[in-house]
């Protein structure tokens, strides 16, 4: 695996973990968030799952 492919695995596993986009932003050394979104933040099974069940949660 090349160490891009790593660095974005790493960034997308701590992003589904919960971390805050700001965090992972700043670990990654981005300039602004908005680089790190546009890069990271596409939606996974995983972010799209936990997303759900905490609006499931919230409209119980």
């Amino acid at each position: 695996m090349s160490p891009h492919a790593l660095r974005h695995t790493h960034a997308v596993h701590l992003l589904e973990a919960g971390a805050t986009i700001k965090y992972v932003s700043a670990r990654l050394g981005h300039k602004s968030v908005k680089i790190t979104a546009d890069t990271y933040l596409h939606i996974t099974e995983k972010i799209e799952d936990d997303a759900l069940t905490l609006y499931e949660n919230y409209v119980i």
